[in-house]
């Protein structure tokens, strides 16, 4: 057997079990598989194969986690929450759309859809439930709008996906920003879709919620203040002056943990290593596809079933289907995106940007599955009254119908327009 095939079959096979091993972090198998095709196969060395690493994308990853766990250690995220809450009182039907903006900005301004949605989540489903919305419509608001800011270059998601182009080639910040619009755009569609498909207009009898009635909610403290500024101070530099979103993140964490405005070591223990070790251990083992002509194999497969004018959609249905069971940032971004450039070449033309924002809005459309985090967090956060099987079936549909219809959406709005 060719290493090229080895290779690409290593690569299924970690896809495969992270589908039905969620147990196990699959990175950790990605490594082991890299170096043992890698030293005994390709007849690499260890240190060519550790090259693969992409340090810059994990350390951005560290920083931008760190500086957010700090924010939330201190309460100003959660703060901001409850200022947002106390904006609703009086109008019940449009809290779905409060709690999409909601997760969209915290979800957009670092944290990211996860952690946008294990904060909100909670709030929200309690919420729903209290004052008569159905709690389908706002989980799926939740985790839409969550999905809807993944992508802003300083958020979590955005800077895996920033880096990942950066490996393709795609280095302009402002084609960053592009896709981000782009994606949260096409999500946006959906989430309205889910609204009025559920009639979340529609209030059944609501219950005072004390969420929506407190008026005692605190104002910021100083040390507050100062985080909310040095987050604004991170987008502002990173969308307006080009600055390293990895500089930035660095630099504003050590700032906050000098003066004592947040808790570095407490930050140090919530970072999510979970996924941190998953999109490393991926792309080390996409790195060696690449090096050994498995990727070349991968997109010659991919290019014989599609053409120009259907790859979009093509590649978002596929997207889709393997994200039901796959992390979407950790194995489908990364096993995805490197084979672009490869696939245009294949097809004899195509737009990059384009293909990426339609990886970007498969792999992502499909999260408000239970099968996901984003998803099962929602679930999780319902009371013991509601009956959770009813809902789970009804997210698990919704979730999986999104791999056809981000495959729509792609075809529509990227291969015919």
């Amino acid at each position: 057997m060719s290493v090229d095939i080895l290779t690409l079959l290593a690569l299924i096979v970690v896809i495969i079990i992270s589908a039905i091993r969620t147990d196990i972090n699959t990175g950790v198998l990605a490594v082991a598989f890299a170096y043992v095709v890698g030293v005994y196969f390709a007849g690499l060395t260890v240190s060519e194969v550790s090259t693969y690493l992409p340090e810059q994308l994990v350390l951005t990853l560290v920083g931008i986690t760190l500086l957010f766990e700090m924010a939330h250690e201190n309460g100003t995220l959660d703060k901001l929450a409850g200022f947002a809450m106390k904006s609703v009182r009086g109008h019940p039907a449009l809290l779905p759309f409060i709690f999409f903006f909601l997760t969209f900005i915290l979800s957009a301004i670092g944290p990211g859809n996860i952690a946008a949605v294990a904060l909100i989540a909670p709030i929200g489903m309690a919420v729903a439930i209290n004052s008569g919305i159905n709690p389908m419509v706002m989980a799926i608001m939740i985790c839409t709008g969550a999905n809807a800011g993944a992508f802003s270059p300083v958020a979590l998601t955005g800077i895996i996906n920033t880096g990942l182009m950066n490996q393709i080639g795609i280095n302009d910040p402002a084609i960053t920003l592009q896709i981000f619009l782009l994606v949260a755009g096409l999500q946006s569609i959906s989430a309205l879709v889910a609204y009025f498909f559920f009639r979340g207009y529609r209030i059944q009898t609501a219950q005072a919620n004390p969420l929506l009635t407190q008026s005692n909610i605190q104002q910021f403290n100083t040390r507050q203040i100062i985080t909310l500024i040095a987050i604004m101070a991170l987008v502002v530099s990173v969308v307006v002056f080009n600055i390293s979103v990895t500089i930035g993140v660095f630099v504003l964490a050590g700032i906050l943990a000098l003066f004592k405005i947040g808790d570095l070591d407490k930050g140090l223990q919530q970072l999510p290593w979970g996924i941190i070790s998953l999109v490393a251990g991926i792309s080390i083992l996409v790195g060696l596809l690449e090096i050994t002509g498995g990727l070349d194999l991968a997109t010659n497969i991919l290019a014989s079933y599609s053409s120009t004018t259907t790859i979009n959609g093509l590649l978002a249905f596929i997207t889709g289907l393997v994200s039901i069971y796959s992390s979407s940032s950790g194995v489908v971004m990364p096993t995805f995106i490197p084979l672009l450039p490869s696939l245009i070449e294949r097809l004899g033309g195509g737009n990059l940007i384009d293909m990426v924002v339609a990886v970007d809005v498969g792999s992502h459309l499909v999260d408000v599955s239970p099968l996901s985090t984003l998803g099962a967090l929602c679930l999780a956060a319902l009371p013991a009254t509601i009956n959770k099987s009813k809902i789970f079936r009804g997210l698990l549909l919704w979730g999986i119908s999104m791999s056809v219809v981000g495959a729509i959406l792609a075809f529509l709005f990227l291969d015919l327009l």
